[in-house]
């Protein structure tokens, strides 16, 4: 289940966090969120679904850099492939829970229609 992470340096910032996904968000001055960062499959093939406002969701995978135990290379953002957005969904709706409900939701709502769903599961004429 998905847990804040308590005492965060930065106040415009909350980070949820489980086995499976970390959870970043970022709030604007009006302490609304701005953009958020759903990282998944975090012990695996992590990858990240970016959200921006005004700008929309991006997928990418995250590179390590770990290229030898004997150094630690920062990790990079490249282009994730298709998005298995039914699965994210599922697990983010078992997961989230607990987290804040207004993140949550905003999170949910974002997932769904860039499936191409509204907020009620229903599919979008395109």
């Amino acid at each position: 289940m998905l847990k804040e992470i308590q005492n965060i340096a930065d106040k415009n910032r909350r980070w949820f966090s489980d086995d499976y996904f970390d959870l970043i968000a970022w709030n604007d001055a009006d302490q609304r969120v701005s953009w958020f960062q759903l990282c998944y499959d975090t012990h695996g093939i992590e990858h990240a679904l970016t959200w921006v406002k005004g700008k929309g969701m991006d997928h990418h995978r995250i590179d390590s850099g770990e290229v030898s135990p004997l150094k630690n290379m920062t990790p990079v953002l490249i282009p994730g492939g298709a998005v298995p957005y039914d699965k994210r969904v599922r697990l983010f709706t078992e997961r989230a829970v607990n987290s804040d409900r207004d993140i949550h939701t905003l999170v949910l709502r974002q997932l769904l229609e860039s499936r191409g769903e509204d907020v009620l599961g229903t599919r979008k004429v395109r």
